[in-house]
């Protein structure tokens, strides 16, 4: 979105995608994406009797009572651009509860530690619980690794792929449709926090997220040979 309300009005998934601006400002539907993304706190934690749950990684911080006892959770980090998240706890005094951490499906490994030290892992229906009397100064640290992987756009496509880290979907920075071997797609070596390189055998091609796109022209689709 521009200062002045112009907005990006439709996501472009064709081979030659590019970035265009809606003529009028604060358009219709695509106007609302900025109350959109501030809900998305609304869906980040859910609190019940003892018990938190987790469900958003993004950097924030959930307050509540448990009668008089004031308690604080800071979430850090910058998943999904890194693996690690954590969360810093403050109490006016020991408070036992259980934290419940959601593991996405994409998910390959998932650690926990708490203070440091390595803590079981059970998942049940997408969620590892930690349970414990927490006090402030209490760090635990999740890790959520994942690897490279393609997604094809319809069953009737299987070689019209798009590349995927975790949730992040990885879209071509390029002028024209590559056609490469699934090895060298998934063979996507990291070039900085926000970029992949694959190796095409000639000029090599640069993936990011979709928010460091910027102008240039992209594809979301990847042909395999």
């Amino acid at each position: 979105m521009k200062a002045d309300g112009s907005t990006y009005y439709y996501s472009d998934y064709n081979f030659a995608g590019r970035r265009v601006y809606h003529d009028g400002n604060w358009a219709c539907c695509a106007g609302t994406l900025p109350q959109v993304a501030t809900d998305y706190g609304i869906n980040s934690y859910l609190q019940e009797s003892g018990t938190v749950w987790v469900n958003l990684y993004i950097p924030s911080v959930l307050r509540w009572n448990v009668g008089a006892n004031r308690i604080q959770m800071e979430q850090v980090g910058t998943y999904p651009l890194s693996d690690a998240v954590e969360f810093r706890m403050t109490a006016a005094r020991p408070e036992a509860f259980a934290l419940h951490l959601r593991i996405p499906a994409s998910v390959d490994g998932a650690r926990v530690a708490v203070n440091g030290k390595a803590m079981p892992l059970e998942v049940t229906k997408g969620f590892a619980v930690v349970r414990r009397t927490w006090k402030s100064g209490d760090v635990v640290e999740l890790e959520l690794p994942s690897r490279l992987r393609v997604e094809a756009i319809d069953a009737a496509h299987p070689d019209v792929v798009a590349l995927m880290k975790g949730p992040l979907v990885l879209f071509a920075k390029t002028e024209s449709q590559p056609v490469l071997t699934r090895k060298q797609v998934l063979g996507a070596r990291r070039n900085g926090s926000a970029e992949w390189v694959v190796d095409t055998g000639e000029a090599p091609l640069t993936l990011v997220p979709f928010t460091e796109v910027g102008d240039a022209a992209y594809t979301t689709y990847l042909k395999l040979s």
